[in-house]
């Protein structure tokens, strides 16, 4: 197992609150994040994309750094740990995004990593006009499919020349290639996302599900605290009592 941490990309990090510290993303503040999680050990940090936020008082992920250019960067100051950057699969075409790769792997001495996103957020991609349809949600993974296909042909063999119902590659050509095993994550979370993909072994299906507290037991009535207190106990008996 690995353990490693998802950096500040976006503004106040994972917290949707209106009282906790508010903060906009920075590459100082991801370079310390990052170098602190290398000093303890940590295996890996991975960056997300998100292109638009949800706005409201919180303004939760309006404000958001690029991944592969902070992962670049991070890649120059770091030594150790390993650096996912994520592609938004719809924006980026794969030609660009394994040409980016192997750039970023070159400047980290072979320490970099893919993480692929299909596009769930509409917003996200019709602000720049590039949302492909509502039919494309259910097939997003035959296209990320694809996609992951010309990246493994690019990295391994330097050309790409795959034509298929979302891509047509034309004696694509990638040089330099990684000097890693460049390994990919899809941190998805739906049931196709968790099966994706059957038969690339090197993928690592990578996710986190956040459980929401739940209220706290709601204090005894004080004719409740009366009775416990002339009973001699401090909390109510439970029901199998």
């Amino acid at each position: 197992m690995q353990i490693g941490v998802f950096i500040p990309i976006g503004n106040n990090g994972w917290l949707i609150s209106e009282t906790s510290p508010q903060y906009k993303p920075t590459f100082e503040l991801n370079k310390i994040v990052t170098q602190t999680a290398e000093r303890h050990g940590l295996d890996f940090v991975l960056s997300m994309i998100k292109l638009r936020g949800f706005g409201g008082k919180t303004e939760f992920w309006d404000h958001n750094l690029e991944s592969f250019t902070l992962m670049a960067g991070l890649a120059a100051v770091t030594t150790k740990i390993k650096l996912f950057a994520t592609a938004a699969t719809l924006v980026v075409p794969p030609a660009i995004a394994a040409r980016m790769a192997s750039t970023i792997d070159s400047i980290s001495g072979g320490r970099f990593g893919l993480n692929v996103i299909t596009g769930w957020q509409k917003p996200e991609y019709s602000q720049m006009g590039v949302w492909p349809g509502d039919e494309y949600f259910g097939r997003r993974y035959e296209y990320l499919s694809e996609y992951v296909q010309i990246l493994r042909e690019l990295w391994e063999t330097g050309v790409s020349d795959r034509k298929s119902e979302f891509f047509q590659m034309d004696d694509c050509r990638l040089s330099p290639r990684p000097q890693a095993d460049m390994k990919i994550i899809c941190a998805g979370q739906s049931a196709a996302g968790m099966a994706f993909p059957p038969n690339t072994p090197t993928i690592i299906s990578a996710s986190a599900r956040v459980s929401t507290p739940r209220r706290p037991s709601p204090r005894p009535r004080r004719s409740s605290r009366r009775r416990l207190r002339r009973r001699g106990e401090t909390s109510p008996p439970s029901r199998s009592s």
